[in-house]
């Protein structure tokens, strides 16, 4: 018999979806972590973190367990395609100018880059200076013309 997935929440999470969905089909299949690990070869320790969504799980674990619990692989996989483009997607910028919510636009961020701006300016500087100043007493000292040092 196979088994339907039972979750339809398309406002939530797809990370969240796809660990619903791997805890109905546990659920539905009556197997322990211990009994799916054996079909899978996967960790029971593993399954626990899956399905309860503390980690995400590898394609080919969704692939085994859709098989061992008689579910509909192919809208599983879809799913955890999703979750996975969705986990790996770059975080979308903050919009800017919203009150309370940091990001780009807030000033206090901006304040915080300007700092960090003008702090790295001062010591690109300061380590010039001393670079240069290093330059030139090493060209003394060659020549012997170091104040205090004497010829040579």
């Amino acid at each position: 018999m196979d088994h339907v997935l039972l979750s339809g929440g398309a406002s939530k999470d797809p990370a969240d979806r796809l660990s619903e969905e791997l805890r109905s089909l546990k659920s539905a299949s009556g197997l322990t972590y211990a009994r799916i690990s054996e079909h899978t070869h996967y960790a029971k320790s593993s399954w626990e973190r899956w399905v309860n969504g503390k980690q995400f799980p590898p394609r080919d674990a969704v692939e085994r367990i859709a098989v061992v619990c008689r579910a509909d692989e192919q809208r599983l996989l879809e799913l955890w395609t999703l979750a996975d483009a969705r986990r790996t997607a770059p975080a979308a910028p903050v919009a800017a100018g919203r009150p309370g919510v940091p990001g780009e636009g807030d000033a206090a961020s901006q304040d915080r880059r300007q700092m960090a701006l003008w702090s790295l300016t001062v010591l690109a500087l300061a380590l010039t200076a001393g670079l240069a100043r290093s330059v030139a007493q090493g060209r003394e000292l060659r020549r012997g013309t170091l104040p205090g040092g004497g010829g040579v």
